[in-house]
């Protein structure tokens, strides 16, 4: 529960901040103008004493957690890259998405640590790839749902290179490697009892199913949908992995 709150508190902390750094251009796209600080409900002043706030807890939570450095120095890592890697070059080129998601893979990673995980295992890396390539058709999904307000969006972005068409095929190629790092997962997750291990791939595959049918049969592909449902089959995949755990 301590490290749990601890990587809370620094999501929150670092997503304050962000908030911060980017509150004049979300005054400026429909998606994000009705943000407090963007709308002038919280102060910059208030938003940088929150962001600290919540940033101290969240390290010195994980420190109080862990018996070694490690997730904190990883805590550390997610921080940088998020608010000083990721968030400036947003407004210089279409790879800022990489860091991005990179730094949203890390926090199972800190847990692992704080669990005195090895760090270089098979299992904890497959997961930290598993988060990042899944956040790239996540967020390939905001931008299509989103498309008119990007298209005008300061930030680059695929949406101005690319067309809706060649948007979707990509993100279909972009799940499939999801679902391919997901059944490795089965695979070195030796734990998992057989039923889990079909009801994974048959849920992988069905979503797969899903997927394509919106993008390559639908007219007018409901990408808000696909959005929740991605998330929903992240939540889910990970519900099944841990309560493998708990049953082994």
């Amino acid at each position: 529960m301590l490290t749990f709150i601890g990587v809370f508190s620094l999501a929150c902390g670092a997503a304050s901040l962000n908030s911060l750094q980017e509150y004049k251009s979300d005054r400026l796209m429909e998606r994000t103008r009705e943000r407090p600080l963007a709308k002038g409900i919280l102060a910059p002043s208030g938003a940088l004493l929150q962001a600290r706030l919540l940033l101290l807890i969240g390290f010195v939570t994980l420190y109080s957690a862990s018996t070694s450095m490690l997730p904190v120095i990883a805590g550390v890592c997610a921080v940088i890259v998020y608010n000083f890697i990721y968030t400036p070059l947003k407004n210089r080129t279409i790879w800022a998405l990489v860091p991005g998601a990179v730094c949203g893979a890390l926090p199972p990673y800190i847990g692992w640590l704080a669990g005195n995980g090895f760090v270089l295992s098979p299992v904890i890396l497959a997961v930290f790839a598993l988060l990042t390539v899944w956040q790239i058709p996540h967020f390939w999904l905001i931008l299509l749902a989103n498309r008119t307000d990007y298209l005008t969006s300061k930030f680059p972005n695929l949406i101005q290179l690319l067309t809706e068409r060649s948007l979707q095929l990509v993100s279909v190629v972009w799940l499939l490697s999801v679902i391919t790092i997901v059944h490795v997962l089965v695979v070195l997750l030796n734990y998992l009892p057989d039923t889990l291990r079909w009801t994974i791939s048959i849920f992988s595959i069905a979503i797969f199913i899903v997927f394509c049918s919106q993008m390559f049969f639908s007219k007018s592909p409901a990408y808000r949908f696909l959005f929740f449902l991605l998330n929903g089959f992240m939540f889910f995949i990970m519900l099944l992995f841990s309560i493998g755990a708990l049953v082994a």
